[in-house]
């Protein structure tokens, strides 16, 4: 890919051209959206930073990279930029090779800024990182790196230690939650609490909670007729028209991501059907495996790999005293994003109820929110979990050792809380609509929930 190929991708390198206008071209369709998801902070462009953003695909990693971009011309910066779509470089050599000849191009440039899009495309990528880095004026310039599987990112880049200047580099981009939808519709600032900071709430705080309470009801209705894909809410609130488009998009990385890593198309579909259906429910591998026809390792790599794309998380039981997880309990699968699980209903034909998509649209929204180590997959982290008794009686979500059950329904008795007060004295319950703290058990309506984390 020579220099003359490159500025196709780099209109700002042609200094004849206005520079609003090539920041107006290339933020055109993020302009003429209605509905603008907000990407500022994420990047230090002071620094020689190494970032590797991470995330499933069609999430706004590459909207991300362009407002970076313009952001930059804005500062005057032109020839000191080079973007590059990895998807038609094969391999590091041909990307080693690029990036020289842009050191040679941009060398009267103080400081370099290189965004390197789908970078896991490159096979062994991070050699030629790591070569230019270590030998080169790249040493001291900004890098992002963009990828969609975070097992392959993890893996190569693993091998640039000391590589990734003065930033915490690992960045996340993941589906809306519904606080930032609600933020960006409302106009109004979400308050952000901490699971220990809502347990301690009291009747006192009802007052304040009950203003916002119906505007919650009313957009998470919204919410959950699109999930946190930024395209599709913009679809959705234009009338959803054009949903039908996004299914078959999803629908493709799906399967295209899947068959590019060796596997299975139909295997695949099994597994998705079988984990679909039984949405919110535990089980073994084993016995899922089986049900599938396929053997438990099998099943269990099916898994890992929609998990390490960002497409599905694995929420796995966690003692209750040590709030370590055990391997060999039960497991639940839960989806990236609700719009996944329609998409599945539309190629699929596997429907779920309103109260398990709304669990799983809270198991996400608390991985989201309090997981740790999201960044290597959505099957290795910690923080979040669930919790079941020999007598089979589940907390929905355990999260820093405080119980989260999901109870969306009219009214709640005493029974509904019974689990959580015998073998906690303490936790959340999430109703439809019900507000109640005045007890050591606080019951919050869901969409009020989610606009609190």
């Amino acid at each position: 890919m020579d220099l003359s190929l490159l500025s196709i991708y780099n209109p700002w390198w042609d200094l004849s051209k206005n520079a609003s206008e090539i920041k107006n071209k290339i933020l055109k369709n993020y302009v003429q959206a209605s509905f603008k998801r907000n990407y500022s902070g994420f990047f230090d462009f002071e620094s020689n930073g190494l970032y590797i953003l991470r995330g499933p695909r069609q999430i706004g990693k590459s909207t991300l990279l362009k407002i970076a971009i313009s952001k930059l011309i804005e500062k005057g910066e032109r020839r000191s930029i080079l973007y590059i779509p990895l998807d038609t470089v094969k391999d590091f050599k041909v990307l080693r090779d690029i990036l020289l000849d842009f050191l040679k191009f941009s060398k009267s440039e103080k400081k370099r800024y290189i965004f390197l899009d789908e970078i896991s495309m490159v096979e062994d990528w991070q050699k030629a990182i790591k070569e230019l880095r270590d030998n080169t004026d790249f040493a001291d310039d900004f890098f992002v790196l963009t990828g969609s599987s975070a097992w392959d990112i993890k893996r190569t880049s693993e091998r640039l230690p000391g590589r990734k200047g003065n930033v915490k580099s690992d960045v996340l981009l993941l589906p809306m939650m519904f606080s930032e939808f609600f933020e960006n519709i409302e106009r109004k600032k979400s308050p952000k609490y901490d699971v220990n900071e809502i347990i301690s709430l009291g009747k006192d705080d009802e007052y304040e909670l009950r203003l916002i309470s119906k505007d919650t009801e009313i957009l998470f209705e919204q919410y959950l007729n699109s999930g946190g894909i930024p395209a599709v809410i913009e679809a959705a609130l234009s009338g959803g028209g054009d949903l039908e488009n996004h299914y078959d998009t999803l629908w493709d990385i799906l399967l295209g991501d899947i068959e590019r890593q060796g596997l299975s198309r139909s295997k695949l579909l099994d597994v998705l059907g079988f984990t679909s259906s039984r949405l919110s429910q535990r089980f073994s591998w084993k016995s899922a495996a089986s049900e599938v026809e396929i053997d438990t390792k099998t099943f269990q790599k099916y898994i890992n790999a929609l998990a390490y794309n960002f497409m599905c998380a694995v929420l796995k039981f966690l003692d209750k005293d040590t709030l370590s997880p055990r391997e060999r309990k039960q497991k639940k699968v839960y989806f990236y994003d609700v719009f996944l699980l329609y998409t599945l209903r539309q190629k699929l034909g596997i429907t779920n109820d309103k109260a398990s998509l709304i669990e799983n649209i809270v198991g996400t929204h608390l991985l989201y929110r309090y997981g740790k180590n999201l960044e290597n997959g959505l099957t290795d982290f910690l923080g979040v979990g669930y919790w079941y008794s020999k007598e089979g009686k589940e907390i929905d979500f355990l999260v820093n050792g405080i119980p989260i059950e999901l109870k969306y329904q009219n009214k709640i008795n005493a029974d509904d809380l019974r689990t959580i007060k015998r073998v906690f004295g303490k936790g959340i319950l999430l109703s439809k609509k019900t507000l109640d703290l005045s007890g050591e058990i606080k019951i919050i309506p869901v969409s009020l929930f989610l606009y609190m984390i």
